[in-house]
């Protein structure tokens, strides 16, 4: 018998399992607000608690209407270095606005990492301080 069938089977399962985390996006609730999350490559910036509360999915936010603070992980890899830093941020924002869509960016320059929440519109409405960064 080929052990190529039974080496096959293994990777299948981790594909599919990859897979079933990048699924689609949900459609936003036009009775919230929608954060979502750009980061600069190839760093990986994840949803963690809006308001203290851990969310179910890191690739975005949705909050009512009105004051909430949006805590995010920013997994940062070094280029041509094998080494990443796990940094933890926070934005606040009081004026979170039912069916608007928001995006938070982040930017690095140097050893400075911080992260701007834009509007619908491309305003910057709220910023981060610098992450809190420690080796990952």
């Amino acid at each position: 018998m080929s052990l190529k069938p039974l080496l096959l089977i293994p990777a299948l399962s981790a594909v599919l399992l990859l897979s079933a985390c990048a699924g689609p996006m949900p459609q936003p609730d036009p009775s919230e607000a929608w954060i979502g999350l750009q980061e600069e490559a190839p760093n990986d910036l994840m949803a963690e608690r809006v308001d203290g509360k851990r969310i179910d999915d890191g690739r975005y936010f949705e909050v009512k209407p009105g004051a909430h603070r949006l805590d995010v992980t920013l997994f940062e890899e070094e280029a041509g270095d094998d080494n990443q830093q796990d940094c933890q941020g926070h934005v606040d924002y009081k004026n979170f606005k039912a069916g608007e869509h928001y995006t938070l960016v982040e930017s690095s320059l140097g050893t400075t990492v911080r992260a701007e929440l834009m509007d619908g519109h491309g305003k910057e409405v709220a910023h981060t301080q610098d992450f809190n960064c420690m080796p990952g």
